[in-house]
């Protein structure tokens, strides 16, 4: 049942409510300036066909904006559980299909990561090879999706099933719960009908029909946003202390292990308390700001020590990419530097080149400073560097989920791989197709924020905040067209807010 709305203080009248719709309305020109550039930009780092994006982008507006009409249909609220719950069941067998259609062999950070988890699980030898040693140390944050395919790898084992079917198992029950999650987020914001809203929306994003089959932490993260902002509302509107408590232990708990799969998942929680704030909800901030602290002081320390276990801490002492590496790869000044995405700048054969970490840390800061005075006095250089960084992020609505198989070199021989696959017969049309649909939905997005602006209604403020907060990070750090697709269905919950007329 929805819980009841608790009555907004007066105070949220005043100047704090207005920052906040300040902060919500800064998603609008930022999500306006992608889509034009996506549409429009100069730089061929993607094969786009600009004509087909024009005549296309219009007509899947027109598309979304009738599925937001059909949503008003009484079947969607008289069969209300009926149709939520055959959303998630035609989602998750649409995904172990296509994981059977899609099999491959895992190749770059994946294979990095099932390697790493099977030798951690044999009996004769269960430590970590030398090549494994060099990338986990440094990139330790990957710990945390080989832990969990050690939990899947063995239960499989112990089924005697295949690993990896298990891996996309487990991640459809996850985007499953995702997509439950999402829909009760909306129909406790706008009720039945956003809540219709939303499935239809999701209907149109293309790459969740098969995303499961990827299995890295773009996608195993995807599910953690809305269960993040569900738990938030739940706990804003609980009537008692207990449920209130009990509510923040799962936004906790959410936050700690989608950080531990993907960092960026804090994201939506910082969305979360910082519209607490600005709404002069200090006892709800302090509730939920208390677990989230302790979850990340004692689960990260448990996770460190087990990190050091496996890679040694001087290994990861000495080998961590530090921050500075990753916002310098994304922080491309000349245009044969890339696109800031990984392996752009030779970045890393400069990062691992010195033979101390003092004397690394302190290059990185230098070049840093100095590529941030160049920026910094060259406004033309800073907006082609944004400018490419945008299109690298947001100019395939394919999210390029279909990079590990197309290192495969597979033969497209079934009609998914013909779509899927950069090699299929299809796929240029269904790249223009779903980048074109990314793009109406991130137009929807804009006009339910508008909208919310201009009736300064902040109920959905951490959506919006959450958006802003992933563009402006993408800004900055390294960055990839799958980078963004962990918050998909939060640009989708957002969209779906867009309505004519008031919610009941």
């Amino acid at each position: 049942m929805q819980g009841v709305q608790t009555p907004p203080p007066r105070a949220k009248r005043g100047v704090l409510r207005a920052l906040l719709l300040i902060g919500m309305g800064l998603m609008i020109p930022c999500y306006l300036f992608t889509v034009g550039n996506v549409a429009l930009s100069p730089w061929p780092l993607y094969e786009r066909n600009r004509l087909a994006l024009a005549i296309l982008t219009p007509l899947c507006l027109a598309l979304l904006l009738l599925l937001h009409r059909a949503a008003k249909a009484p079947c969607f609220e008289r069969h209300e559980r009926a149709v939520l719950l055959g959303f998630a069941a035609f989602y998750f067998a649409a995904q172990m299909i296509s994981a059977f259609a899609l099999r491959f062999t895992p190749m770059t950070d994946l294979e990095q990561c099932v390697s790493a988890a099977r030798r951690l699980l044999a009996a004769d030898q269960p430590s970590l090879s030398e090549r494994s040693l060099i990338y986990l140390g440094r990139n330790p944050h990957n710990m945390g999706i080989i832990y969990l395919f050690c939990a899947i790898f063995r239960a499989a084992d112990l089924l005697g099933a295949d690993q990896l079917l298990c891996a996309a198992l487990v991640c459809s029950l996850l985007f499953t719960a995702g997509l439950l999650c999402a829909a009760r987020l909306c129909r406790r914001l706008g009720g039945a009908q956003a809540q219709a809203r939303a499935l239809l929306l999701f209907a149109t994003c293309l790459p969740f029909l098969y995303c499961t089959s990827e299995l890295y932490t773009d996608v195993f993260s995807l599910a953690f946003s809305p269960m993040i902002l569900l738990a938030y509302f739940k706990a804003r509107d609980a009537e008692s202390l207990p449920a209130r408590a009990g509510y923040a232990l799962l936004f906790a708990l959410s936050t700690f292990f989608g950080a531990q799969l993907r960092f960026t998942t804090v994201i939506a929680a910082i969305a979360c308390l910082i519209a607490a704030l600005f709404e002069k909800r200090v006892k709800l901030t302090a509730i939920l700001a208390v677990p989230l602290a302790l979850c990340f002081a004692l689960g990260g320390a448990a996770i460190q020590a087990e990190n050091e276990k496996h890679l040694g801490a001087e290994n990861i002492r000495n080998n961590k990419l530090p921050v500075l590496h990753f916002v310098l790869m994304g922080l491309p000044v000349q245009s044969d530097e890339g696109y800031g995405q990984y392996g752009d700048g030779g970045w890393l054969i400069f990062t691992t080149s010195f033979d101390s970490p003092q004397a690394r840390d302190a290059a990185l800061r230098q070049k840093f400073i100095d590529r941030a005075y160049t920026l910094a006095h060259h406004p033309d250089m800073l907006l082609s560097s944004l400018s490419r960084k945008n299109l690298s992020t947001f100019g395939r609505g394919t999210f390029e989920l279909n990079e590990i198989f197309e290192a495969d070199e597979h033969e497209p021989n079934n009609a998914l791989k013909q779509i899927v696959f950069a090699q299929g017969r299809w796929n240029r049309a269904y790249t223009h197709l779903a980048t074109a649909l990314f793009l109406a939905q991130m137009l929807l997005a804009c006009m339910a924020c508008a909208q919310a602006v201009h009736r300064r209604d902040t109920s959905a403020a951490p959506l919006f905040l959450t958006l802003l907060g992933a563009f402006l990070f993408l800004c900055i750090w390294e960055t990839r067209a799958r980078y963004f697709f962990q918050f998909m269905m939060v640009l989708l919950c957002a969209g779906a807010m867009f309505a004519p007329k008031r919610a009941d």
